[in-house]
């Protein structure tokens, strides 16, 4: 009997050490894979150049004006903007559960700066965006050993009551800004986040890599960008192509 009593005493024992084990190899394959794949819809992408469903040229410069920002972020983002954080929040799960909109949250590529003047969501193309930017800014890093750095998002999508807010603020920020309709994000050349002394610190080599990979992607036609100099930011609205185009 106590022979028999201590035999399923061991089984169990044995059993729950084994989901321990597994449990922790699982979490350990996950890491290994989201630090070594894209988190991106590699799938969906295709020839922006010659697909994009709005108006665009390449271009090595990013100095994108705001109204071609604005003709990008109407076509493809939300159909109506909302007038008031309240409004956003009362409607904000039936856009999650209709992948209207989807949530960012920080990633081995990004960190999202504490966000007073906007919401942490984006249309799903521009999440795409953000973490092709990302991907690739981490891809060039590791090449020069640089790769302890990740970017900081300062702002996503707003209301009209936070844009009037801005604007009272910060001479910069126009009154209809693409940030409205999910489209566009805002990331900071001033800061950037060091994961090895886990500080915010500025970066010779992460700016110029950082930069570097915009251009790139802006001659592929992937976003519209600007840098904002007053603001220490690059403003960039995703460009979605014919076949990709938002169904809200």
């Amino acid at each position: 009997m106590l022979k028999s009593r201590r035999k399923r005493n061991l089984a169990l024992l044995i059993s729950i050490i084994l989901i321990i084990c597994s449990s922790i190899i699982g979490i350990i394959f996950y890491k290994h894979q989201l630090k070594n794949k894209p988190i991106f819809n590699v799938s969906s992408q295709c020839d922006h150049v010659k697909n994009a469903n709005a108006p665009i040229l390449p271009s090595k410069k990013l100095n994108d004006q705001n109204e071609i920002h604005l003709i990008h972020a109407q076509k493809n983002g939300l159909k109506k903007t909302f007038d008031t954080n309240a409004e956003f929040l009362s409607k904000l799960d039936s856009l999650k559960n209709k992948f209207i909109l989807v949530e960012v949250t920080e990633t081995p590529y990004y960190q999202l700066k504490s966000l007073t003047h906007s919401q942490p969501y984006l249309i799903p193309e521009a999440v795409d965006m953000l973490n092709e930017i990302g991907y690739r800014f981490q891809q060039r890093l590791a090449e020069k050993k640089y790769n302890n750095y990740r970017f900081r998002i300062t702002s996503l999508l707003r209301t009209e009551e936070t844009q009037n807010n801005l604007s009272h603020r910060n001479s910069n920020a126009s009154s209809h800004s693409a940030h409205l309709y999910g489209t566009t994000v805002d990331i900071s050349y001033k800061n950037f986040y060091n994961t090895k002394k886990d500080t915010i610190e500025s970066s010779y080599e992460a700016v110029q890599t950082l930069t570097k990979v915009l251009i790139e992607m802006r001659q592929e036609c992937k976003f519209l960008a600007v840098r904002e100099r007053k603001q220490s930011c690059f403003h960039i609205t995703v460009v979605v192509c014919k076949s990709n185009e938002n169904k809200n």
